[in-house]
């Protein structure tokens, strides 16, 4: 943990730079005024090893992403854009579907749409496993 440097939200916009500094110097910023802490993000390469598919090749009212399984950290999964459900951005709210046993984490998925995940997978499981053990393949 770093230093914990304290602020308030009006700071912050007076003097952005100061506010950059620490957070890039790996201190934490407590904002006062929000009751928050603010700390810069270890940035996950996970994204880098993910597929986007648009709902018109996936049959899934939204977009997903389909994961490789990265360092080792979670099973091969594909990820549902929740918030927007149309965004590109991997890291926008999400929820993850692993591939092999279905489980949710994340954001709150609607029941029909979690039916479309399972659908994919099931349709694409053995391309889905390929990519999510970090080989390449297609996907329908």
């Amino acid at each position: 943990m770093g230093i914990v440097v304290s602020s308030s939200s009006a700071e912050v916009i007076a003097d952005p730079a100061r506010f950059l500094a620490e957070i890039q110097a790996g201190n934490l910023v407590y904002l006062s005024d929000l009751d928050r802490v603010v700390t810069l993000a270890e940035v996950d390469d996970e994204d880098d090893d993910m597929v986007s598919l648009r709902s018109n090749k996936t049959g899934i009212d939204n977009i997903i992403f389909v994961s490789t399984k990265g360092r080792g950290r979670h099973a091969p999964r594909i990820k549902i854009a929740v918030d927007p459900p149309d965004t590109l951005n991997a890291a926008s709210a999400t929820a993850s579907m692993t591939i092999h046993d279905y489980s949710i984490r994340g954001e709150h998925v609607p029941s029909h749409l979690a039916e479309q995940a399972r659908r994919f997978i099931e349709t694409n499981r053995a391309a889905c496993s390929i990519f999510g053990n970090a080989q390449s393949t297609a996907l329908n």
